[in-house]
């Protein structure tokens, strides 16, 4: 049989082509793949960190608001009667305490209660009644005056709660307070920053907690009082204070 070399060759080349892809798929290299490790990398020089401090400022300031608890109690033979005097005797007290300049709106009932009173026996022989308000004195110098009226109208059963002081307007004067506390920030983190060896950069947020709630003078739980004691009252001073949390960036 005579056979056509043109296609023998061909033929011949083609397969050598063939297994030369064969064989360079089958040697192409393949990349190593590093072994899994737990340690983590290690940072770079330079890189980036924070410091988070705290700051606190205070201002002092002189107090200009004042909540006074006022109240009357009765006892009587019934519930009822108990809470006809008690209600007679808080309608006077607001009358003299507006009277006396305080707004309606700055009169505030907190709290009325009736209970039994028992005697040695352990069994009720009365009841007594009592009802507070909260009056909000915007006026430092009217508080004695205010509670003399409140007294004198309410009779033997007048009580008071107790005062507190506080300051109408902090937003006014707290930027002093504010810029304190910036720098007292401020001293921690270049303290930190030098210790660890960083340098301190630009602040990164900062976030203001709440003032301290003023609390200067309380007086005891509620109790009758004589109506030839004068209530003695020292407003003194309130210190508002600022508290913030602040970040600044690092570098190595």
């Amino acid at each position: 049989m005579k056979l056509n070399w043109k296609t023998t060759i061909w033929t011949a080349a083609a397969g050598a082509a063939i297994a030369a892809v064969a064989c360079a798929g089958a040697w192409q290299p393949v990349a190593a793949t590093a072994p899994p490790t737990s340690e983590p990398a290690a940072p770079a020089v330079g890189q980036d960190g924070t410091i988070t401090v705290s700051g606190t400022g205070t201002v002092t300031v002189d107090p200009d608001t004042a909540v006074i608890t006022l109240g009357v109690q009765a006892n009587a033979a019934t519930g009822a009667e108990a809470m006809d005097e008690v209600n007679a005797s808080s309608a006077a007290l607001t009358e003299a305490l507006v009277a006396a300049g305080i707004a309606e709106e700055d009169i505030q009932t907190s709290g009325l209660n009736l209970w039994t009173t028992t005697d040695d026996r352990g069994e009720v022989n009365g009841y007594q009644a009592s009802l507070s308000v909260n009056v909000t004195v915007r006026d430092i110098a009217a508080v004695g005056p205010t509670i003399d009226a409140a007294q004198q109208a309410a009779g033997p059963g007048f009580t008071i709660g107790g005062v507190t002081f506080s300051f109408a307007d902090p937003e006014s004067v707290l930027e002093q307070a504010r810029i304190d506390a910036v720098d007292s920030a401020r001293t921690k983190a270049e303290q930190y920053a030098a210790a660890a060896g960083l340098s301190l950069g630009d602040v990164v947020s900062i976030i203001e907690g709440s003032a301290t709630p003023p609390l200067l003078y309380r007086a005891a739980p509620a109790t009758a009082v004589a109506e030839d004691v004068g209530p003695s009252i020292s407003p003194g001073q309130l210190d508002l204070t600022v508290d913030i949390s602040v970040t600044y960036s690092t570098t190595t």
